[in-house]
């Protein structure tokens, strides 16, 4: 019973946290024309990012050289930043992002000349993944972010809040109904999802996650545009919702079974202790990251079509 209270007050103060920074973004209005209240979720971004390369270097531990550690550190302090810059002024997030890749590509490569002894390719791999893993998940969250929605998706009410939202909010859900589903009915149906990944998840959890992801979309829908749209086109947008949240879904459960998969690999129970009964920051944060990139994708899409 200690450990369950342990568990629901560290969620509820992660979930306590996550709130008051949205209603940073969608309540603090502009200065000077530059809008403030996003810069709220680029800083919680941020924070998340240079904590979660702290735990996976640390997991990664003696694996890693001192310059392999440096460089992870050094990517996961500027590739944030420089998107935010290049997004806020020129547009140019996902631009920067792949171009900052490339930069890390090369310096790693550049170790096998400069320190041909102590480096080898499987320590360059594992740095590749420290450093990127949930630095560019992340970086996609603050894309969205910023987005600059056309017009005609604005007029609906679409724009980067309602994107914040979706990463934010299905994503809880999902897992409150597919620990719900799993305890409630895992016993009548046992089958699991991924016995060597995850033995305690299960299908029927899965099945609980993905029901309560696209029961957030739905909730979303109504409650969103009742504040910051309209019920216009019901019939077209209540689908692209359902799509939403059936997608971000199927995407947090997948991002789950990475995190299970990268500790089993690196041999760690938990990727640190920072929030007492789930782990650590990214034990918490996985099945957001695909989130947030399942809902950029989408959003991507609808812009294509759309322009």
């Amino acid at each position: 019973m200690k450990d369950m209270l342990i568990r629901i007050m560290s969620g509820v103060w992660y979930i306590a946290l996550l709130v008051v920074v949205y209603c940073l973004k969608i309540f603090v209005p502009p200065i000077g024309g530059i809008a403030i209240g996003d810069f709220a979720v680029d800083i919680m971004v941020y924070v998340f990012s240079l904590i979660g390369t702290f735990e996976m270097i640390r997991a990664l531990k003696d694996r890693l050289t001192e310059a392999e550690r440096k460089i992870a550190y050094g990517f996961a302090v500027a590739c944030i930043p420089i998107g935010v810059v290049m997004k806020y002024f020129l547009d140019w997030g996902v631009t920067s992002i792949g171009f900052c890749i490339v930069a890390l590509t090369i310096i790693l490569f550049s170790l096998l000349v400069f320190q041909y002894e102590k480096t080898s390719l499987e320590s360059i791999g594992l740095t590749f993944v420290a450093a990127v893993y949930p630095t560019i998940f992340l970086s996609l969250m603050m894309i969205a972010n910023h987005a600059q929605v056309p017009e005609r998706l604005a007029a609906f009410g679409f724009d980067s809040r309602l994107l914040i939202l979706c990463i934010l909010a299905i994503t809880p859900c999902v897992d409150v109904f597919a620990y719900l589903f799993g305890v409630l009915l895992g016993k009548k149906f046992p089958k699991k999802l991924a016995p060597v990944l995850s033995p305690k998840k299960t299908v029927v959890g899965a099945i609980g996650g993905i029901f309560g992801g696209v029961l957030a979309s739905i909730a979303i829908y109504f409650a969103y545009n009742a504040l910051a749209g309209d019920y216009r086109l019901m019939h077209i947008w209540l689908p692209i919702y359902l799509l939403i949240g059936f997608v971000t879904s199927l995407a947090t459960i997948f991002g789950d079974l990475v995190e299970s998969c990268i500790k089993r690999k690196i041999h760690v129970k938990d990727m640190g202790d920072l929030m007492p009964g789930h782990g650590g920051l990214l034990d918490r944060l996985d099945s957001t990251l695909y989130a947030a990139v399942a809902v950029y994708a989408i959003y991507a899409l609808m812009v294509w079509i759309v322009l």
